[in-house]
């Protein structure tokens, strides 16, 4: 984090927060600067599977059937579809891609869909490898400018550096725990909190 700047990174909500949209969640904060902040919360599931949501953009089989898990990324525009990947050649050429750190990537293009999508019409080693490397969140969270800076100087977040690892290769259920382990802390260690405004 240089020069003020928090992306990339990843964003620990403090207990208690007060928002019951960012309630025990991680954000990949994917950009931020004067003009704001972006990002994406990682570790909440969203009532519709992977195949579900495929189906209502318009995809047939066998993708409506994917089980995968998909996550709601924020309370701003919870209709839009943003694919989150590690492996950077998947989007290669495609538009309106967000390169967040070294690897991972995000993109909320039609192009970036119909990659993934194709994809899960491979062969099972070629679908596992996405599942491994990719998933989808629907909508975002969103900081006007300053908004993000307030926020984390009233308590309400927790910046840390990027770390693959919390993003990819943990359970959505613990990230919340592991994101605070590579702090050395537990989540309820006595922080002072308040609550904070809508992102």
């Amino acid at each position: 984090m240089q020069n003020g700047v928090l992306a990339p990174g990843l964003l620990i909500a403090a207990p208690p927060l007060g928002d019951p949209n960012f309630e025990r969640t991680v954000v990949l904060l994917a950009m931020h600067g004067p003009r704001g902040a972006l990002g994406f919360v990682i570790n909440r599931a969203a009532e519709l599977s992977l195949g579900e949501v495929l189906g209502l953009a318009g995809y047939g089989e066998p993708a409506i059937k994917a089980p995968n898990r998909v996550y709601v990324g924020g309370p701003v525009e919870p209709g839009s579809g943003w694919v989150i990947t590690r492996e950077p050649a998947r989007f290669d050429g495609v538009p309106g891609v967000i390169e967040v750190g070294d690897k991972l990537r995000v993109s909320s293009s039609r192009t970036a869909f119909d990659r993934l999508v194709r994809e899960f019409e491979g062969d099972d080693a070629a679908r596992k490898k996405c599942e491994s490397e990719t998933f989808v969140v629907l909508g975002y969270s969103g900081w006007g400018p300053g908004q993000l800076e307030g926020e984390i100087a009233h308590g309400a977040w927790l910046p840390i550096r990027l770390e693959e690892e919390v993003v990819f290769d943990t359970e959505a259920d613990e990230r919340w725990n592991r994101a605070h382990a590579l702090l050395g802390i537990t989540p309820f260690s006595g922080m002072g909190m308040r609550t904070v405004g809508e992102a």
